[in-house]
């Protein structure tokens, strides 16, 4: 009794190395089965070698018998430890179950029960230890049958990429020898980009399509100067990833197959010089497009312009690279927010150009919006507050002869806060050098004022600013705005027709209460003011697009965009516009007659045969569609269709569908 309530003490048995001969003998045979046909290899190797392992045999049976020896002393004195070890763990476990049996003398239980547990004991002892160890023997075996299957797949994968390479070398090889002649025909070329693509014409195309292909053609040479720099193609496992159609790197398409032209972008589309990656080596992954563009050769012709010997030397005259940003600025100094006041060359929009201060002055960064990041340079402007040199732009709309409404202006003037007065001088006597106009007071507020426009016969006709006590005139360009509902153009090309125009300065001879005339749509994306301007003139006008990238804008897009952005739409695009929407609304005419004409067909059919429910639901749908054609030709102000049978098919619908409710 006492034996089983210390356990199985754990003796070296001749049963338990038979049991752990199996086991290991199990495991091996997994292994066996696993590396059959390395095994198989490996025995071929094995017997190729024997011939020459039997020569050194003789050799190695001196050394052989001095190791075995070593092997044997090592292995009595291992035994002669185990024994000693397992003879301390006996009288260790016989003290301890001295303890427990006086510890259990002492809870008085019955002799059967203290026999059931013991015995419940070594059982779970037992059970607990061979599932134990056969846990851990599968873990063992999972463990190396998955790196021999990784070490197999290793050497799959290498054999399958030394046959790939091999069948792929003649290919890659002939596709070299055909960039080397590409590259001699093409490197070196100057190239523009398209700003669209050119749509296909068919042989049925009609007047006004070859118009607007031709109005589209004439927008495609806007884009940037670029010069060929090579040819390549891309491979199986080293895909080339191109430019996207938009320009934008972001969007780009990996490709695998076929020729790739690579392009270097010299200048943007207003002769800026491009900012080549040598200069920005963290140029490709912090902006949205970048100098060198990768292009399939499939594509080359229809994005991009070759230019002749002629167009390329009017393109970059006497060897021109191109013109730096210059960007002047004031403030930066002790943390102060640094704040641009002109940009060089003159007659650049602000709307083009993304200029970022974010690393400091002298990190600073320009990228045009679409073109890429171009060479800049930042100078501190002289310590003035108003820079005569670049003209006020002003944006006006002319009421009457005495009334003159100034929607916008643009200015450089480093003041935060800028007073403005105006005075019409319509019908009066006074010169622009008399005392009235040349007098400067306090506003309202009490604050000084910095700019007065003097207005005579509906046009500006000076502007005059003071700074330091001294009052001076200033260069200005007045831009007429076209009246409300004229066609106009926007910056990025698309046609519209002008909304009402806001509100602005009103400079009249005398006072008038005129309607605000605020936007009512919101702002279109990518359009905002050129400058500074006064915060109390927003200077946004509702425009309603008809035209974009060439096609009609069905419905038409309405939005508000600032009155920099607008530009009387010239008589040729009229001319084309007018001519494509005529096109345009014979097609919406005629899908609509063909759809009377097939409702009334079916009428006449359903109307002899019968057709139940089904019949009266297929010609409701199609007369609901045959309504919304109808609406969208009221709309356009087409000639709509004839209401008699428009009436007589309605009336028809509804006698069949009362006929078929009662059949």
């Amino acid at each position: 009794w006492l034996g089983r309530i210390i356990g199985v003490i754990p003796r070296p048995s001749l049963k338990r190395t038979r049991e752990d001969a199996s086991d290991a003998g199990e495991a091996a045979a997994v292994a066996r089965a696993i590396d059959e046909p390395a095994e198989a290899e490996e025995d071929d190797a094995e017997e190729s070698d024997e011939d020459d392992g039997d020569e050194d045999s003789d050799e190695d049976d001196s050394e052989d018998e001095g190791e075995d020896n070593v092997v044997e002393e090592y292995e009595e004195e291992e035994r002669v430890e185990a024994e000693n070890g397992v003879e301390q763990v006996a009288t260790i476990a016989v003290a301890v179950a001295v303890s427990q049996a006086a510890a259990q003398e002492a809870l008085k239980l019955p002799v059967e029960l203290l026999k059931s547990i013991s015995s419940w004991e070594e059982q779970q002892s037992v059970a607990e230890a061979d599932w134990r160890h056969r846990q851990a023997r599968l873990s063992a075996e999972f463990e190396e049958r998955k790196r021999r299957l990784q070490e197999r797949h290793m050497q799959e994968r290498k054999k399958f990429r030394d046959s790939s390479d091999e069948a792929l070398r003649p290919i890659y090889q002939e596709g070299s020898a055909l960039c080397a002649q590409l590259e001699e025909v093409l490197r070196g070329k100057l190239c523009r980009f398209s700003e669209s693509m050119p749509g296909l014409l068919g042989a049925g195309s009609s007047a006004a399509a070859m118009q607007t292909q031709a109005h589209a053609s004439a927008k495609r040479a806007s884009g940037p100067l670029a010069r060929i720099t090579g040819v390549t193609f891309g491979r199986i496992d080293a895909p080339i990833r191109t430019m996207h159609i938009g320009g934008r790197v972001a969007n780009g398409v990996t490709v695998s197959s076929g020729l790739v032209v690579t392009l270097e972008k010299l200048v943007d589309r207003n002769g800026i010089a491009m900012l080549p990656p040598s200069e920005d080596p963290m140029l490709g992954f912090r902006s949205r497009s970048n100098t060198d563009v990768k292009l399939p050769l499939r594509l080359l012709g229809s994005m991009v312009h070759v230019l002749s010997t002629e167009e390329a030397a009017e393109a970059m005259p006497n060897g021109s690279t191109g013109e730096t940003f210059v960007v002047r600025y004031a403030g930066g100094e002790n943390g102060a927010p640094v704040e641009p006041v002109q940009i060089l060359p003159e007659g650049l929009s602000l709307a083009d150009y993304d200029i970022s201060f974010a690393a400091g002055v002298s990190a600073m960064r320009v990228e045009h919006t679409t073109d890429g990041p171009v060479k800049c340079k930042a100078e501190p402007v002289a310590r003035k507050q108003v820079f005569a040199e670049t003209p006020l732009e002003l944006y006006t709309q002319e009421i009457d002869e005495s009334t003159h409404n100034i929607v916008q202006l643009y200015f450089s003037d480093l003041r935060d806060e800028v007073a403005i007065d105006v005075l019409n001088l319509t019908g009066r006597d006074l010169e622009l050098d008399d005392a009235e106009c040349c007098a400067f007071h306090e506003d309202a507020t009490g604050a000084a004022l910095n700019y007065k426009i003097l207005v005579r016969d509906a046009r500006v006709a000076a502007v005059l600013y003071q700074e330091g006590g001294t009052v001076r005139s200033s260069p200005f360009v007045e831009h007429r705005l076209p009246l409300p509902g004229a066609y106009v153009t926007l910056s990025d090309g698309s046609l519209g027709v002008l909304g009402q125009l806001p509100r602005g300065l009103i400079v009249a001879t005398e006072p008038r209460d005129l309607p605000e005339n605020a936007p009512q749509w919101a702002p279109r994306e990518g359009m905002r003011a050129k400058g500074k301007h006064p915060a109390e003139l927003p200077g946004m006008a509702d425009v309603k697009i008809v035209q974009r990238d060439g096609a009609v804008a069905w419905p038409p897009e309405e939005c508000s965009v600032p009155v920099c952005a607008i530009q009387a739409a010239a008589a040729s695009r009229l001319s084309s516009w007018h001519a494509q929407w005529d096109v345009w609304l014979r097609g919406k005419t005629s899908a609509a007659e063909a759809k009377l004409a097939s409702i009334e067909t079916r009428l006449a059919e359903t109307t002899k045969t019968g057709g139940g429910p089904s019949a009266v639901s297929e010609l409701t749908t199609m007369y609901t569609a045959l309504e919304e054609m109808q609406r969208e030709l009221t709309e356009a102000g087409a000639e709509p269709l004839d209401e008699g049978r428009l009436t007589a098919v309605q009336r028809g619908i509804q006698r069949f569908a009362a006929l078929a409710r009662f059949s």
